[in-house]
């Protein structure tokens, strides 16, 4: 009887403050739905990303050539006989890649963007190795009878983006027509790239895979190949065999200049893995915040359910109940809230889950998803969500039994002698009694001040994170706008199919063009620099006229000699090989040598620093390029257009002149990332929403028991006649002091969060990229909406409850 007595006083206690109950419930429910929610993504995405890349065979390594280089058809695997062990490759077949322009444009749109060809071998059932997948609906695989013929498939994120029907007709650079018949997923381009740094780049660049046949004879090199994929054969070692390719390539004498890399090189490969683990790290940060919001709201509740039954705590200890049976009273309580956000929680968690699965899915359309239900986070968030209340409830409860009987009897109130409130009588403003009253009930409690104000610091810091996130990605991309436009955002960048040499009929067709006014060579490689201290980094070295008007790097330090010589790096290049101007780093890059290409080492000063934030944006004056063997030599070229003309206008125009690639605006590689910015920011704006909900739920918590603990200061109020408004607006004006300090405290924990969690995320997760850490204005002015504005119109929604207070019942005391 005595427990069921107990049990049935702990449900009471429920049902008497049942809204709270429900609240402090749906908050932590909240935490522990996005902790296992967004925890399960790490799952469903290694799933996806391993049954995908085994699907498509991903290659085990790749070697391509030299930039603008490439061999006859079966030289290059002819080159892995010479291997000390040849049986190490289990299969390897050639591809040619090609840059190309694409016109895809509808009768409702023009779509004329920079592209790739993709050639591949179809016969025996082709390819083996990096297969495409089409998915049902979406047109037909290629087959053998295909070789040569001019048609392909259009790579899927591409198509989808401007909702492409699979049967089509495109042109590609040359004006030359060919036919899709399907749209295509391949391993390379499960995560769309380019060069410029953009991630999700699908609305500017098309990858259009095709026979090894088509793709040479569209780029006008029939025959020709400069791309080999291997898979290897079971338990082989991929970096000792990579390292024995290079060597037999280079002791080859087929000139190539060739690059050995691994699937773990590839960039879209790289960026689907490491982005599962910083994105782990990233989610659960939000969890942890949310949860600690959960926690001091759920401390608050619990401390203030107790103090208002401390008169019962006290009775009951005189009546000769221990005090362990009096605190499992109040734990039954916890336990009671403990299991109903527990199973708020796995309902949460499944919300969270459905609502980031299409996010996902539609960011990053794998040909294999899994979104298997993970049992263990589901575990770990209702555990999380029945300890976080019952342990909030121990600590109160632990003082109150702790208390001597009379002490908890007395009915004297002593709470204007309490906390902070003595500190109201050297305040000389405000003059008025009711004006101090708000400022009076935040000092009278600082606990209670503290305990709401933490819950709503924690919601503001996970906004502020989030936001600040996204500001500090829109600062850079901002930053690189301003560096690569310079002084003339209309720079159109042209890529031939090949080599050329100043005053050659290639750059002589450019200047020809009647939309062009001006052309500047450039000449584009890939490079390695290392360091004695530091590991090797991947560059693009761009051999420009620094002395040039169309377009050259901001120097931030450093200037080029007289002799012109050094290079000329980003500062997130510098700042990871621990280089600054003067030092000396060493170039690995391809050499002619006669009639072919080596690699070669070549030590080089550094001239100066440049503020792009992408690390491999490297560049030499035009007048180095002997060096490199390639005097005088182009693959590229900045054009200017002529008086009248626009960017637009070059596109088309160049689109039919034969030998050039890609035309592409400068302006377009910032749109890349604007547009991969706004699918990147799906699950953070899902985020938002549940942040917005926390908010407001501690908001209603905290407003909720205060109505409860002060009905009797309302009643006496409206017994000497003051309106309901004057009464909403003290309680409203509480309400905003209490906010303006979570904000603050969130404000200043998001601002901390923001430099470490923006560093690390973005350092994991594109590393070639340094980011600002950036915290706009609009995000503070949301942050304060959020943790001011919430709290401050909280208690309008106990206006119902004022309306219908019964003021001689909540006025009595009964002794």
């Amino acid at each position: 009887m005595s427990l069921l007595f107990t049990l049935r006083w702990a449900a009471r206690d429920l049902r008497r403050r049942w809204v709270q109950v429900l609240a402090i419930a749906l908050i932590i429910a909240i935490g522990t739905g996005v902790y296992a929610g967004l925890g399960s993504t790490a799952e469903w995405r290694r799933q996806s990303n391993d049954e995908s890349f085994a699907m498509l065979h991903m290659y085990d390594l790749r070697v391509t050539t030299a930039e603008g280089v490439d061999a006859p058809a079966g030289q290059m695997a002819a080159v892995l006989a010479a291997l000390p062990d040849p049986l190490i490759v289990a299969a390897a077949e050639e591809r040619f890649i090609a840059d190309t322009q694409v016109d895809a444009s509808t009768a409702d749109q023009s779509i004329l963007v920079p592209g790739r060809l993709v050639g591949m071998d179809l016969s025996s059932g082709g390819p083996h190795v990096n297969a495409v997948y089409v998915a049902p609906g979406d047109g037909r695989s290629l087959t053998e009878s295909d070789s040569g013929q001019p048609v392909m498939l259009v790579e899927q994120n591409f198509a989808d983006f401007y909702g492409l029907s699979p049967e089509r007709t495109l042109r590609v650079a040359g004006d030359q027509e060919v036919t899709s018949v399907g749209t295509a997923l391949g391993p390379e381009y499960f995560m769309v790239m380019t060069e410029e740094g953009g991630f999700f780049a699908e609305a500017n660049f098309a990858v259009l895979f095709t026979s090894l046949e088509t793709a040479q004879q569209l780029a006008g090199r029939p025959g020709r190949v400069n791309d080999l994929v291997l898979e290897l054969s079971p338990g082989v070692d991929p970096e000792a065999a990579a390292r024995e390719i290079q060597k037999t390539f280079a002791e080859s004498g087929a000139g190539l200049g060739v690059t050995v890399m691994q699937t773990q090189d590839e960039d879209a490969y790289r960026v689907l893995y490491d982005d599962i683990e910083s994105d782990r790290q990233f989610w659960n940060l939000f969890a942890v915040l949310i949860l600690a919001g959960a926690a001091f709201g759920a401390f608050n509740l619990a401390s203030r359910m107790v103090e208002a039954q401390r008169r019962e705590i006290g009775i009951g200890m005189a009546l000769g109940w221990s005090r362990r049976r009096l605190a499992v009273r109040h734990l039954l309580v916890g336990a009671q809230i403990a299991l109903v956000g527990a199973v708020f929680g796995v309902v949460m968690t499944f919300v969270v889950m459905a609502a980031v699965r299409p996010i996902f899915e539609s960011m990053l359309p794998l040909p294999v998803w899994r979104t298997p239900w993970q049992l263990d986070m589901v575990v770990q968030g209702a555990a999380i969500g029945f300890l976080l209340p019952f342990l909030a409830t121990a600590w109160p409860v632990w003082r109150a039994v702790r208390v001597m009987p009379i002490d908890a009897i007395t009915t004297t109130h002593a709470a204007a002698r309490s906390g902070l409130a003595p500190l109201l009588r050297r305040l000389r403003w405000p003059v008025s009694a009711f004006r101090r009253m708000p400022l009076g009930n935040v000092l009278r409690a600082p606990r209670r001040t503290v305990l709401t104000a933490l819950g709503i610091g924690a919601a503001v810091s996970t906004l502020v994170v989030v936001l600040g996130a996204l500001d500090s990605f829109t600062a850079t991309m901002d930053r690189n706008e301003v560096e690569i436009l310079g002084q003339h955002p209309d720079r159109v960048v042209a890529t031939l199919d090949g080599f050329a040499i100043e005053g050659g009929p290639e750059l002589a067709a450019l200047a020809a063009a009647d939309s062009v006014g001006a052309v500047e060579p450039v000449l584009q490689i890939g490079g390695t620099l290392s360091t004695p201290q530091h590991d090797d980094l991947e560059v693009v070295i761009e051999a420009i006229d620094l002395d040039s008007d169309v377009w050259v790097p901001t120097f931030v330090k450093g200037s080029l000699g007289e002799d012109r010589t050094g290079l000329v790096l980003a500062q997130k290049a510098a700042d990871d090989l621990g280089v600054t101007v003067g030092d000396t780093v060493t170039l690995e890059h391809p050499a002619r040598q006669g009639d072919g290409f080596a690699v070669a080492q070549t030590p080089m000063p550094v001239a100066a620093i440049h503020p792009s934030p992408f690390r491999f944006n490297a560049y030499i004056d035009r007048t180095q390029l002997a060096t490199f063997g390639m005097a005088g030599a182009a693959n590229a070229a900045y054009l200017l257009p002529d008086v009248g003309a626009t960017p637009d206008d070059v596109e088309q125009e160049l689109f039919r002149v034969p030998g050039v690639a890609s035309v592409q605006p400068v302006a377009v590689s910032n749109q890349v990332v604007e547009d991969s910015l706004k699918d990147f920011t799906g699950i953070f704006q899902v985020l938002e929403v549940f942040i917005l909900l926390l908010a407001i739920l501690i908001a209603y918590n905290a407003t909720s028991i205060n109505a409860d603990e002060r009905a009797r200061e309302r009643a006496t109020l409206f017994a000497f006649g003051m309106p309901l408004r004057r009464v909403l607006g003290l309680e409203t004006a509480e309400g905003l002091l209490i906010g303006l300090l979570g904000t603050a405290v969130g404000v200043g924990v998001g601002l901390v969060l923001n430099s470490s969690v923006v560093a690390s995320m973005w350092e994991s997760t594109m590393p070639d990229m340094g980011t600002d850490v950036v915290v706009s204005a609009a995000t503070m002015l949301t942050a304060v909406a959020l943790g001011v504005i919430a709290v401050g119109v909280a208690p309008l929604l106990t206006t119902r409850r004022l309306r219908r207070m019964d003021i001689p019942g909540t006025l009595r005391v009964v002794e």
